[in-house]
């Protein structure tokens, strides 16, 4: 009874989980993947706050160049009046005071504008980060993509192997009943056949696997959903040297280091101008009451004041030394990394390159290896249907044309992820690509 409830349950599950008839499930095309993906990145997101921070910390800086206005206001009680001998309490226990004070700094050695030059590189600095974040997720979801279609397409020769076995499987049976074949042959082909079905289970599940994958990558809603594309392509030819000029040129992480040379600079800029005075006006108007030159007086007392500040620190014990020493030693740091990510970018851009250029090979000699595999088992089924082969000589032809597609299928995946790879080692986009006629 329990083995029927379950059953009975797991028929329910899979009749409300399994898409109604006729149910339309969601396609995206590569154009759709990277627009979605690019829309719901939180990184992406998080990288685009980034920016908006930057700007925020430019108003933040800007508003000390402009006048400042306080208006301070306070009540007072004092609990026991003071008295002095022979004529009782003096003052009253409540006391009223306001002012509005206007302020203006006039002069700060540098510093502020070097800290509004800090503020805006760091706008760009956090707009490369952007780029960055931006140009590896669109090669991370073109990878993924064609990973997807490559496991549908290792799904399909795995599904047609299996077909084409079970059929062959039939027919060496029903040979085998009428005496025509023997006995040898029909297990070998029964043999053939178990050992293919395992190879479509992993197909299956490796897919599963890339679909779940991708599918949190761009953050879909759906389970249920399909790829349209295709792994072929016409490879563009491109020029190595002109693809590493390129990158150097235009790699976001390389005018990241660069910016950040700029900043350490003008934070050298700011730590010399603490070595300067800085110079405010002020003016204030208050009053209080009592007032302060008559405080038996029952009326607010009003009165304004105006001047200058300065403040200069002469001496802080070698703080600002120190600091400027760290800077500098900074600034010889981002130097070296600046050196270094230079001579990485232009390995990545070679690395890229030759891995496409692999692929381009590959591809090719595949391509042939699938036109051969093909004719090679239409003649092994042809001599097998006539007698003049063995069940083995077929079987063996069958594995060597699914392995023959699989390898074309693999090389077009190593041409789709490589092209991804250079395009974002490069800074090269697609609409620069001159494609093959």
């Amino acid at each position: 009874m329990k083995t029927l409830f379950v059953s009975i349950l797991g028929l329910t599950v899979a009749f409300w989980t399994w898409p109604a008839q006729g149910e339309q499930v969601a396609t995206y095309t590569i154009e759709d993947a990277i627009r979605i993906g690019l829309e719901r990145s939180i990184p992406l997101r998080e990288a685009r706050r980034n920016v908006e921070i930057a700007h925020e910390q430019v108003r933040d800086v800007r508003a000390q160049v402009y006048p400042s206005l306080d208006v301070n206001a306070n009540y007072t009680r004092i609990g026991d009046l003071p008295e002095f001998p022979g004529s009782g309490p003096v003052g009253t226990k409540d006391t009223y005071a306001a002012n509005v004070e206007a302020g203006q700094l006039l002069y700060s050695g540098g510093a502020v504008k070097a800290a509004l030059r800090i503020a805006s590189d760091f706008i760009e600095a956090s707009d490369a980060e952007r780029a960055r974040v931006e140009s590896d997720l669109v090669r991370r979801i073109t990878r993924d993509f064609y990973a997807v279609l490559f496991f549908e397409q290792a799904r399909d020769v795995a599904q047609a192997s299996v077909a084409q076995l079970e059929a062959f499987e039939k027919q060496s049976r029903l040979r085998y009943e009428a005496q025509a074949l023997a006995e040898f042959d029909w297990l070998s082909a029964r043999v053939a056949l178990a050992n293919e079905r395992p190879n479509l289970i992993e197909a299956e599940n490796r897919l599963a696997v890339a679909k779940r994958a991708f599918r949190d990558l761009i953050y879909l809603d759906d389970d249920a959903f399909e790829l349209e594309g295709d792994l072929d392509i016409a490879l563009p030819e491109l020029d190595r040297e002109t693809l590493i000029q390129h990158g150097l040129a235009n790699r976001p992480e390389l005018r990241a280091v660069e910016i950040a040379i700029i900043i350490n600079d003008a934070e050298r800029d700011v730590n010399r101008a603490e070595n300067l005075p800085e110079l405010r006006a002020f003016a204030q108007y208050g009053g209080s009451e009592p007032g302060q030159r008559d405080f038996l007086s029952d009326d607010w007392e009003w009165e304004w004041s105006a001047g200058l500040r300065a403040t200069w620190s002469l001496y802080d014990g070698g703080a600002r030394r120190a600091r400027d020493r760290i800077l500098r030693l900074e600034r010889e740091q981002e130097e070296d990394q600046q050196s270094e990510l230079i001579r990485a970018v232009a390995l990545e851009i070679d690395v890229a390159w030759r891995n496409l250029e692999e692929a381009r090979e590959r591809l090719a000699s595949t391509s042939e290896a699938v036109a051969l595999a093909k004719r090679a088992l239409e003649i092994a089924t042809v001599r097998f249907d006539q007698g003049l082969a063995t069940y083995l000589d077929v079987t063996d032809s069958n594995l060597a044309l699914s392995r023959a597609r699989l390898n074309r299928s693999s090389a077009l995946l190593d041409c789709r992820q490589s092209l991804a790879d250079l395009h974002f080692a490069a800074a090269w986009p697609a609409t620069q690509e001159k494609q093959e006629p």
